[in-house]
C-alpha cells in the first residue's frame, strides 16, 4: 500500500482517538453530576466483562481474516452498548426530531463524498492486495463519519440512541463495501451498487421516518419509552394522559406525572378516574389533589 494511504489511515486512527476521547470526558462529566440527578434512565444494562465474552470471541474469528475488520467490530460493539447518562432526558420535542435528523440527513448526503473515495482506493486493487489492505480501504472512508459520534454526549436520550443507529447503518454500509473490495480478483461493484445503495436509501429513509413518528427502534429494543412533549396536556385523551404519566414515573418525573394523572382524573370516565387516583396516590401528592 502506498504511502498516501498509509498517511491517511494514521490519520483516521488520530481523529478517532480525539473523538473518543472528548466523548470520555463528557461521559466522564455525566456520571460525576448524575449522583444527585433525579432523572434516571430506563435501563442500564451490558454491564460486566462476562457480556463481552461472546463478541471477543466473535471478534477472533474475524481476526482470522482481518485484524482491522476484527477492530472495527469491536469499536461498533462497543457504541452500541452504551447507554445515555443517568441525566439523560427521554422526553422528545421538535429539538430532538431535528437533531435526530440530521444524523440520517448526513447519512443520506455522505456518499457524494465517501463513494469517490472509495472507488479510487478500490482501483488500484489487484490480485496481490492482501485481505487486511482490502478492508482498510473499505474503512477508510468512514473517517468522514467521525462527527456522528459526537451524537454519543447529548443529554437527549432520544438523539444517544438514534446516533448510535446511524453509526449502526454506517457500519453495515462499511461492512457491505470491505465485503465487496475482497472479492478476487476484482471488486463487484454490482453488488456493492445493490447492497450499499439499498442500505444508503431504505435505511437512513426508514430511520428518519422513525424520528417523525417519535419512535426509535433501539429503545424499544432497550425497553425505554421516548415521552411526546406536546404544547399542553390539553391534546391528549384521557387514557394517553394515564400512559404518559406511568412513563414520567419511570423517568422519575414526578411533576410531569403529576399533571397527566390530574388531566386524565379531570376529563376522564369512571375507570380512567381511579386508575388516576391510584397514580397520585403512589405520588403522595392525595392531600394536595
Amino acid at each position: 500500500m502506498d504511502e498516501i494511504v498509509l498517511l491517511l489511515f494514521l490519520a483516521i486512527i488520530v481523529v478517532l482517538a480525539v473523538a473518543v476521547l472528548v466523548i470520555f470526558m463528557v461521559m466522564s462529566s455525566n456520571e460525576k453530576d448524575s449522583h444527585t440527578a433525579s432523572d434516571k434512565p430506563v435501563n442500564q444494562s451490558n454491564k460486566g466483562w462476562k457480556s463481552w465474552i461472546a463478541f471477543l470471541g466473535i471478534a477472533l474469528l474475524i481476526a482470522l481474516w482481518t485484524i482491522y475488520g476484527a477492530l472495527f467490530f469491536l469499536a461498533v460493539v462497543w457504541v452500541m452498548r452504551l447507554n445515555p447518562g443517568s441525566d439523560s432526558s427521554y422526553t422528545v420535542s421538535d429539538v430532538e426530531k431535528n437533531t435526530a435528523k440530521r444524523l440520517y440527513a448526513w447519512l443520506l448526503l455522505s456518499p457524494f463524498i465517501t463513494v469517490p473515495i472509495f472507488l479510487y482506493l478500490i482501483s488500484s486493487v489487484d490480485s496481490s492486495t492482501s485481505i487486511n489492505e482490502r478492508v482498510l480501504i473499505a474503512l477508510i472512508p468512514l473517517a468522514f463519519h467521525t462527527p456522528l459520534l459526537f451524537g454519543l454526549t447529548s443529554k437527549s436520550a432520544f438523539v444517544f440512541r438514534h446516533t448510535q443507529q446511524s453509526i449502526l447503518l454506517m457500519a453495515l454500509r462499511a461492512s457491505t463495501a470491505a465485503l465487496v473490495v475482497n472479492m478476487n480478483p476484482h471488486p463487484d461493484l454490482t453488488l456493492f451498487w445493490w447492497g450499499n445503495g439499498s442500505l444508503w436509501l431504505f435505511g437512513s429513509m426508514i430511520a428518519r421516518n422513525q424520528v417523525i413518528r417519535s419512535e426509535c427502534w433501539l429503545m424499544k429494543r432497550k425497553g425505554e419509552a421516548p415521552l411526546v412533549a406536546t404544547s399542553g396536556v390539553k391534546d391528549l385523551s384521557p387514557q394517553i394522559h394515564i400512559e404518559q404519566s406511568r412513563e414520567f414515573i419511570l423517568q422519575y418525573k414526578a411533576e410531569e406525572a403529576k399533571k397527566h394523572a390530574l388531566a386524565a382524573f379531570r376529563s376522564g370516565d369512571s375507570e380512567v378516574k381511579q386508575q388516576a387516583v391510584q397514580i397520585l396516590t403512589n405520588l403522595h401528592e392525595v392531600e394536595k389533589f
